[in-house]
């Protein structure tokens, strides 16, 4: 982990004075997605200063810091729209530039405050809060990425899963090459159908961790995939990694079947058939494996109304999914919401809360209450 320094008493007698831009001479590769005390704490770790020194730079007064010394895995800094050009001016970079790397210097995460602040906050511990360890090959050692939710994903060359989970970790696929292939594929059905291959890779991605979590399908082969990649006693951190290859399979059969449900008569246990023969999990057509399939054809299902075109373009796939899925705000993989919401770690029965609106009715929030219900009222539902 970068970590602010001590030592020198020259660096200790300096720690009064106020930084300036010469004391930042070394400018630090922006990483897309950073949280901003990751990019502080690898700043000031570069430039040989005190992490808490270049935060009290960046706000006007006496700045309380946490009495254990902030870092990026535990903390985040937010700051004020004045405390942003601050940070602009000392690591000569332009506002827009650290606006679109750093997510918290986006509103509304910016501080509500006229003069430069700074606050110090812990990452709540919920899933998919905490942030992600950054991959130290295609990024930097000890950076840390924003979650926005999600608990796990590839880094962009291949060679690490991150995970928030737990304080974070990292997974080497190197012992796993199956998780690069199906990396691989991954990104030819997003490049072939857009954020609707996405989409359907999150669907069977909840369906792949469901069967992870009740043994099922192709259990024996995920404890092995966990084995080699050195997690035999922390599984469950790996097991989104490991079903990966299973998801990619299943994903490309999802979208044969976006294909064939355009035909009213289309049968899902044709359909199930074959996955079953693919997979060579029996229990798929007509066993406890059946269960999130079911679940999920329910909300897919075959009927009139679809384009039954051979080639559409992918704001028309996208426009084929079903009105659970919503539009993935940024580009990329593992960015599409499934339309399947039960959380990993959970038997699909879990319920973690009951909608005030729907009382779980609808199947948006059939686990838990969820933010597009369509009984929430308009103006709740925009605040």
């Amino acid at each position: 982990m970068t970590q602010g320094t001590t030592g020198s008493p020259a660096r200790a007698r300096a720690v009064g004075v106020p930084l300036r831009q010469a004391d930042l001479p070394i400018r630090v590769p922006l990483i897309h997605g950073e949280t901003t005390l990751s990019l502080l704490s690898r700043t000031a770790s570069a430039n040989g200063q005190d992490l808490s020194r270049l935060l009290r730079a960046l706000h006007r007064g006496r700045l309380s810091l946490p009495k254990d010394r902030p870092r990026p895995e535990r903390h985040e800094a937010l700051l004020s729209a004045a405390a942003a050009g601050r940070l602009a001016v000392l690591t000569g970079r332009a506002a827009d530039q650290l606006e679109r790397a750093l997510p918290s210097l986006r509103a509304p995460r910016l501080l509500d405050a006229p003069a430069a602040a700074v606050r110090l906050e812990r990452w709540p511990g919920e899933p998919g809060a905490g942030p992600l360890p950054a991959c130290p090959l295609c990024m930097e050692d000890g950076a840390r990425l924003v979650a926005a939710g999600h608990r796990w994903r590839p880094c962009p060359c291949g060679r690490r899963w991150m995970s928030g989970d737990g304080g974070g970790a990292l997974l080497d696929t190197g012992p796993v090459p199956e998780l690069s292939h199906a990396l691989l594929r991954h990104r030819a059905l997003a490049h072939r159908l857009g954020p609707a291959g996405d989409a359907l890779v999150a669907d069977a991605h909840q369906i792949a961790l469901w069967w992870w979590v009740n043994r099922q399908v192709a259990h024996g082969r995920w404890r092995e995939r966990e084995d080699a990649a050195g997690f035999a006693r922390r599984r469950r951190r790996a097991a989104p990694a490991v079903v990966y290859p299973e998801t990619m399979m299943l994903a490309e059969a999802m979208d044969a079947w976006e294909q064939r449900r355009r035909d009213p008569a289309a049968s899902p246990r044709e359909w199930l058939a074959d996955l079953a023969a693919r997979l060579g999990a029996p229990g798929v057509l007509d066993g406890r494996e059946n269960e999130p399939l079911s679940r999920w054809l329910a909300l897919h299902p075959a009927g009139p109304g679809l384009e039954r075109s051979g080639r559409t373009t992918a704001e028309r796939r996208w426009a084929q999914l079903p009105a659970l899925h919503h539009p993935p705000s940024e580009h990329g993989l593992f960015r599409a919401r499934s339309c399947l919401r039960w959380t990993f770690g959970q038997p699909l029965t879990a319920t973690l809360g009951i909608c005030p609106y729907c009382r779980g009715r609808s199947p948006s929030c059939f686990w838990a209450p969820a933010d597009d219900c369509p009984e929430r009222p308009r103006s709740s539902a925009a605040g």
